[in-house]
């Protein structure tokens, strides 16, 4: 396919980014690299080729970053073919300059606010293509088998994260002409009505081969019952790349079905991966942030509000232990946008975290407590009265960029927002219900026994609908009385979730303050049980005393 490249477009961001690729490609060549350049990909691929992780992830990590901020901040890294013509042509070079070019349109990606070109957008896909076709097909004396060679974790995962983000990027693209000039609407009409880039289907494809290719829920499902994954698995699912870009995949898909709308599917994809600290997601921030964060929406959207308040706390308190290096990462110059998107995901939780309190109060870590009270006091205040445009604002700034694959506007106004605008009609369409859930707990909590029309003047109920209010009673009840119960364990539910109960008895309303006060005896033995358990350990490492000895 032939895209219209070479028109300037009139946007100075656009023709300073073509002037840098496409006007230097024909005399960038070898020669035109800096030897600290030549020696980087020269040694990258060795490393590679020798499957040597610890050095793989060094210059990923450190290397990559470092070259492009003192030499390509003003122009692009080299092309595919001068990088071929620096690490040599043929099959036992392709994976190397695929894994390249991958780096090299996710730099691109990031340096362009408005988005790349379409055609970068296409030969992005095409390489992934490339990347994933490698991985899944890889022949060897017309067998397949697994492909030789290793990559560090974070690697790996960026590369499943890139992808769907790329996919939804292309999504909004689409639905926004203004992302685009005039030369690139043609080009789009070519791509959609033969739909090879980026489309859902072959997306989906890609991830769940992946998924089926590593036997990851068959492993995952093993480890949960104590078996060995070994057992279950065949040369594929036992080589380390394609575990884990299995594992890392279902991640991708839980966001892709979440930005599809599709909550349930999105946490039956991940229902065989266990929540917690040995899992693989641990090693990569980015990777356990995105897990809770989709995770925790799903639940919130299936209005089971208790375990998305747990989900968000801990993954809040997870970012809030790891500030000190997020911080670091920054006051050292670094460009590393990972630590970027999960400071921006920080504060989506807040907003997220906000609406499930308003509508089912539970006790969380006071830390987290004291950050919401201070980010979203006012707003909780206004939702709790009942504000719908409190809850539209929260749920606006806190949910993901949802998308929509099936919309493509080629003139006109720009779409992009219309599946966020659907998705939060439906949220607010299904808390209208509860929206009275808060006001109810306001005036209940001031009460011991109130009559119902007084409690029903106080909401400006008529008289006529009085059945009406109290179904929304016994709704609020049932919220708050059973929902949280099935989200926390046995123990917890005394100490952190409701603190309010009430009968109606004929026209009277009987409340019960349930809230359990501290016991501070048994806090203090179980304390004292514990320094006794310490004494005795320590006294158990010390030598014996000998007789006489001062």
């Amino acid at each position: 396919m032939a895209f219209s490249r070479g028109a300037r477009t009139g946007d100075p961001e656009r023709d300073i980014a073509y002037e840098r690729d496409f006007g230097r490609r024909g005399s960038y060549s070898d020669l035109d690299v800096p030897e600290e350049v030549v020696q980087y990909l020269q040694y990258f691929k060795r490393m590679i080729d020798e499957q040597n992780v610890p050095e793989i992830q060094g210059l990923y990590e450190h290397g990559f970053p470092d070259l492009t901020e003192r030499i390509f901040s003003e122009k692009l890294w080299p092309d595919d073919r001068v990088v071929e013509s620096i690490v040599g042509a043929g099959p036992e070079t392709k994976l190397f300059v695929i894994l390249y070019k991958e780096l090299y349109y996710r730099d691109l990606y990031t340096r362009m606010s408005r988005g790349p070109s379409l055609g970068h957008r296409f030969d992005s896909y095409m390489n992934y293509q490339d990347l994933f076709s490698e991985i899944l097909n890889h022949q060897k004396e017309n067998k397949n088998e697994p492909v030789q060679i290793q990559l560090p974790n974070g690697w790996l995962w960026d590369i499943i994260d890139e992808f769907v983000y790329q996919f939804q990027a292309f999504c909004l693209y689409k639905a926004n002409p203004g992302k685009r000039t005039a030369e690139e609407v043609e080009d789009l009409l070519d791509i959609e009505q033969s739909q090879n880039a980026w489309n859902i289907y072959p997306v989906l494809n890609i991830l769940y081969s992946l998924l089926e290719k590593s036997q990851i829920n068959v492993q995952l499902k093993a480890i949960r019952d104590g078996l060995n994954p070994d057992d279950v698995a065949d040369e594929f699912g036992r080589n380390a790349l394609y575990f884990k870009l299995g594992y890392f995949s279902l991640i991708g898909l839980l966001r892709t079905h979440v930005l599809l709308g599709d909550y349930h599917q999105a946490l039956r994809t991940v229902e065989y991966l266990e929540m917690d600290t040995k899992g693989l997601y641990n090693t990569v921030p980015s990777c356990l942030v995105t897990l809770h964060y989709f995770v925790g929406i799903s639940h919130m959207m299936m209005r089971n509000y208790g375990e998305a308040t747990k989900i968000f706390v801990n993954c809040l308190l997870y970012i809030q232990r790891t500030q000190n290096l997020q911080q670091q990462q920054t006051t050292q110059g670094k460009r590393n946008t990972k630590y970027d998107v999960i400071g921006k995901t920080n504060e989506q939780l807040f907003h997220l975290l906000a609406i499930c309190l308003t509508l089912q109060p539970q006790r969380i870590d006071e830390s987290i407590q004291s950050q919401l009270l201070e980010k979203n006091g006012d707003r909780m205040l206004r939702m709790s009265n009942g504000d719908l445009d409190e809850f539209r604002n929260a749920f606006q700034q806190g949910c993901p960029k949802f998308l929509s694959p099936t919309i493509v506007v080629y003139e006109g106004g720009n779409m992009a927002k219309e599946p966020l605008i659907r998705q939060c009609n439906a949220f607010l369409e299904g808390i209208e219900s509860q929206i009275y859930g808060p006001i109810l707990r306001g005036y209940l909590k001031l009460y011991t026994s109130l009559p119902l029309k007084k409690l029903a003047s106080f909401m400006d109920v008529p008289s006529g609908e009085m059945d009406t209010f109290t179904g929304k009673l016994l709704t609020y009840k049932m919220i708050v009385n059973e929902l949280g119960k099935e989200t926390l364990e046995r123990s917890e539910v005394d100490d952190s979730t409701l603190d309010l109960d009430f009968y109606i008895d004929k026209d009277m309303i009987i409340v019960a303050d349930t809230k359990v006060a501290r016991r501070v005896g048994e806090y203090f033995i179980k304390h004292i049980i514990k320094l006794q358990e310490v004494t005795q350990k320590v006294k158990a490492m010390m030598p014996p005393v000998q007789a006489g000895s001062a």
